[in-house]
């Protein structure tokens, strides 16, 4: 239990004078995992059937039909999951050098130039013969086939609306009047939004997190595992989800189902 937990009293939970004064510390230890076999690991979660057949060949099962861009995507970060970030390097390959440094780049905000200047210098620093992408923009490409990515959505200048669905074609906003686009010279072929929101879409994330084997147990375990004792410890003990399971009952009667 972390030390500084605080205990709801007033909530139901009961305080255990005996058991917290003489109970001995445990420090959280971190198992060490190899960062290669946790890239390898989102690769399954991500291409779950692709992973599938590859195993199955030679054997008797009929493998998992796969449509054919899918499985090249999966082809390309197997095989920068597989390729050395420079030769004998066995600590990183290239696939992981990459997440490595984007996890970096949202953990501690970084900037797209900031990125890229930090990218240029572990590239000098690196033998010649690297393969780590020179800038932000080539690092995400090899990041595409995750599938995890947004939909830019152009918005209106003063926050009015979205130029989504019916207003997809216009060019200035119906309600202010803005333009949609800046105003720029006359021979530039390519349009310039004023603002532009990106939009992250929920179900292929939801989705992945009942692929990877490490969350949908997870994701299941407000309908396998949990105590209903009439103590609120999980959304799922609230009486709005409860009435939602009584409307719903063959949406609640799945496991996997998330209100």
């Amino acid at each position: 239990m972390i030390e500084t937990y605080s205990i709801w009293n007033l909530h139901g939970e009961q305080v255990d004078h005996a058991s917290s004064s003489n109970a001995p510390r445990v420090d959280n230890v971190e198992p060490i995992v190899d960062p290669n076999d946790q890239v390898m690991g989102i690769i399954q979660d991500a291409f779950p059937f692709a992973s599938t057949n590859i195993n199955q060949e030679g054997e008797d099962d009929v493998p998992t039909p796969i449509d054919s861009a899918e499985f090249e995507q999966y082809e390309k970060l197997l095989k920068n999951a597989n390729q050395e970030l420079y030769p004998g390097c066995e600590s990183f390959s290239v696939l992981t050098a990459i997440v490595e440094l984007m996890h970096g780049k949202i953990k501690y905000r970084m900037s797209n130039l900031c990125f890229d200047y930090f990218l240029g210098v572990f590239k000098r620093m690196l033998p010649m013969d690297n393969c780590l992408p020179k800038d932000h923009k080539h690092a995400q490409k090899v990041l595409h086939g995750l599938r995890l990515g947004y939909e830019k959505i152009h918005a209106c200048k003063n926050n009015c609306m979205l130029f989504y669905k019916e207003h997809e074609t216009l060019d200035t906003c119906p309600i202010c009047n803005e333009s949609r686009f800046k105003m720029t010279s006359q021979n530039r072929t390519t349009k310039i939004p004023q603002k532009v929101m990106r939009y992250l879409p929920l179900k292929p994330r939801l989705q992945r997190l009942y692929m990877s084997t490490h969350t949908a147990t997870d994701m299941r375990w407000h309908k396998e595992k949990r105590v209903d004792d009439d103590v609120i410890r999980h959304p799922a003990d609230g009486e709005a989800w409860k009435e939602f399971d009584r409307t719903f009952p063959e949406f609640a009667a799945d496991p996997r189902n998330v209100n």
